[in-house]
């Protein structure tokens, strides 16, 4: 189900914003043509339950919408952590020899720049960077088995590798959360209790057909409303209401702008995706 995913955000929205009146208009009419609708004298009653019916299940969605949205949070949050850390190492490594820090700023650079142009489309279609772990894994070697040339440099050693795990915990971090759904069985229970809840509101008899068509397409609306905002968002990085890289793209800047202070030959831009 992936491709919902590449679908523009207003058509997704439609799409289930109409599924859900679809089928709450349909079993308006199928409950009257079979003639399932409640007598009029019992429709308080019928109402009563319903009432019960719907605060539970809005409850129940309630806390599932606040659950997608922590997550895409702490998403974000990972993604600021990784990218300061990031930059805190490349400031850090101003105390280094010149051979030393040309080397990992270098590297630093290219897992920067591999995390925006290569890691982040990758991750907006469910896919992993080998790359990108790749660019991640050598200069975590690299720092981890670095040989003091100086005695500066053995102080600011244990600082880099705090660095270094503080950012490889909020990319895993990242990547985990920005990957993973709310799963099958919590997807079960949004569904049924959704069909459940537009089902009782098919049962009751009004006078007016039009009336009872439009209140209970209205009330089906506004369950596709939140089926829409619970997909878009259950995947942090995936599809268009995701996460983007802006932490990165301003460490990629001010990284430029180090460089051009310290006369170095800046690298190429980051091409955004699209």
């Amino acid at each position: 189900m992936h491709w919902i995913y590449d679908l523009p955000l207003w058509l997704m929205c439609l799409m289930f914003v109409l599924g859900s009146v679809a089928l709450g208009l349909g079993g308006v009419l199928l409950a009257r043509r079979s003639g399932w609708t409640v007598s009029p004298d019992d429709n308080g009653t019928a109402a009563s339950l319903h009432a019960f019916v719907g605060v539970v299940y809005a409850v129940a969605l309630g806390l599932i919408v606040v659950s997608v949205q922590d997550d895409y949070g702490q998403v974000e949050s990972a993604a600021r952590e990784e990218a300061n850390a990031a930059g805190n190492m490349y400031r850090a490594l101003d105390a280094m020899t010149p051979a030393t820090r040309a080397t990992l700023r270098r590297e630093l650079g290219t897992y920067v720049r591999m995390v925006i142009t290569d890691e982040w489309p990758a991750s907006a279609h469910g896919h992993a960077s080998e790359r990108t772990w790749r660019a991640v894994d050598e200069l975590s070697r690299r720092i981890h088995t670095l040989e003091p040339a100086s005695p500066t440099e053995e102080r600011l050693l244990p600082e880099l590798m705090e660095e270094m795990d503080e950012m490889l915990d909020a990319r895993r971090m990242r990547l985990f959360l920005g990957q993973s759904g709310i799963g099958v069985v919590t997807w079960t229970v949004i569904l049924l209790g959704g069909v459940i809840t537009l089902g009782f509101a098919c049962f009751f008899h009004m006078e007016r057909l039009r009336s009872q068509l439009l209140l209970t397409g209205l009330m089906a609306a506004m369950f596709g409303l939140m089926l829409f905002l619970i997909v878009a968002m259950d995947h942090p990085l995936w599809g268009k209401l995701s996460v983007q890289p802006e932490a990165f793209r301003e460490m990629q800047a001010s990284y430029g702008r180090l460089r051009a202070e310290a006369g170095e030959t800046p690298a190429s831009p980051a091409v955004r995706p699209d």
